[in-house]
């Protein structure tokens, strides 16, 4: 019995295994935490301040300040951490991999959308970035980068793989066939 058996049985869950994580989605996770402590944690934009007071006055987060693209956004880190738990519990590739596919593509319109945000077109007249913006920014570029990393890792892990296989002998020479080898000779 190894370390993982011990593990799932004292847990009493049966059938989940962190060791199927790769890199890819270990980087998806991260990413989709981080975005969301970043989105919700730390201020994206504000206008240009005199004093510390205005400052934090004119101050918004991620959440606040992008009004459409905050659903995306939260769309993208749920089916980011959906992928994680998909390659946790699930022991037949199939469905992380369609969850691989939909979080790389999301994962990339949201950067595209989040690059355009934070670095083109900044919401509000004279509002400059914060350090959060850029966070999220670089968050966001690793939710995509880890879920085509998982993309193109795709497989069982060799714990999960089949076992050996039993042969089975198929022929009319076995004992007890009632069949005589030497009527079917030429």
């Amino acid at each position: 019995m190894d370390r993982v058996d011990r593990v799932d049985r004292v847990k009493g869950v049966k059938g989940v295994r962190f060791q199927r994580l790769r890199a890819g989605e270990l980087i998806v996770g991260a990413s989709a935490v981080a975005l969301l402590v970043f989105m919700f944690g730390l201020k994206w934009f504000g206008a240009p301040a005199r004093s510390a007071a205005h400052r934090a006055a004119y101050s918004v987060n991620g959440w606040q300040g992008l009004t459409h693209v905050r659903w995306l956004m939260l769309l993208t880190i749920a089916l980011s951490l959906g992928l994680v738990v998909a390659q946790v519990v699930r022991r037949a590739p199939a469905l992380p991999v369609a969850m691989s596919v939909i979080v790389t593509v999301l994962g990339t319109i949201n950067a595209l959308v989040l690059i355009y945000r934070v670095l083109i077109d900044v919401p509000g007249t004279g509002a400059g970035e914060k350090a959060g913006a850029f966070l999220g920014l670089v968050s966001s570029l690793g939710i995509a980068a880890g879920a085509y990393m998982s993309l193109r890792r795709e497989g069982i892990s060799q714990a999960d793989g089949p076992g050996a296989i039993e042969r089975v002998a198929i022929g009319c020479d076995g004992p007890g066939t009632g069949r005589d080898q030497s009527a079917l000779a030429p």
